[in-house]
């Protein structure tokens, strides 16, 4: 796996930001990326975009012009990239390589726009096919072009002045694989999308997978996530 890594722990500043919960507080982690990985990702994703065949998954299918298209599959690298390096970053400031990550099997999640993307997303195919112990979720807070426009609303806006990512926490393979799902239309007649635990009466009767933009998919909201601090005594 090529890692982008930090030179040193000490180019590396991790905060605490409280995120009210239910009953609690979840401590997310502020992180930032060095200037020097920001290049390397960025160098990065414009080499791996020129294997069109390998990642045209993550091309939307409105966008038809080969251009766009090629841009938006730079910034779906790139940001994955970034997020990788964020948790990168947060498990040197604990002291703990990054070869933990295949061994332990952990798998990161991005999300990219603030009061947009608030969930942690798996693919079916990747849950079935690629299955991991830990799923951590990690957010970038940007913005889309224009999130009412079908082709701008896949468009990242100021993508590369990223400094920072926020790690939200982690869930495990287990508790996420018992998750099921079922969609409904509220009172205004729109799509609500609901999860169910073990514990719900009618948990039997609901859907493994839920669906979302015509994809089937596992998912959880990110601001009830495990605390990433959690995992530490994990991966030691």
């Amino acid at each position: 796996m090529n890692y982008i890594k930090a030179s040193s722990k000490y180019e590396v500043f991790v905060k605490n930001i409280g995120i009210k919960q239910r009953f609690e507080k979840l401590i997310t982690k502020s992180v930032n990326i060095t200037q020097e990985q920001l290049k390397e990702c960025r160098e990065f994703a414009l080499d791996e975009s020129k294997h069109f065949d390998k990642y045209k998954n993550l091309i939307p299918k409105e966008i038809k012009n080969k251009e766009l298209q090629q841009e938006v599959l730079e910034q779906r690298i790139f940001v994955e990239k970034v997020s990788e390096c964020g948790f990168l970053n947060y498990l040197m400031s604990k002291g703990i390589d990054e070869s933990v990550i295949n061994k332990k099997k952990i798998a990161i999640k991005t999300a990219i726009a603030k009061e947009i993307h608030t969930r942690l997303i798996i693919d079916k195919d990747e849950f079935e096919n690629n299955k991991s112990n830990y799923y951590v979720g990690v957010h970038l807070n940007l913005e889309m072009e224009d999130k009412k426009d079908k082709v701008k609303r896949h468009l990242i806006k100021d993508l590369y002045n990223i400094e920072k990512v926020q790690i939200f926490g982690y869930l495990d393979y287990k508790f996420i694989n018992e998750l099921k799902y079922e969609t409904i239309k509220n009172r205004e007649g729109k799509k609500e999308h609901k999860f169910f635990t073990k514990k719900a009466h009618d948990y039997k009767s609901k859907k493994e997978y839920a669906k979302f933009l015509d994809t089937d998919c596992k998912w959880y909201y990110l601001d009830r996530l495990m605390p990433i601090d959690n995992i530490i005594k994990n991966l030691k």
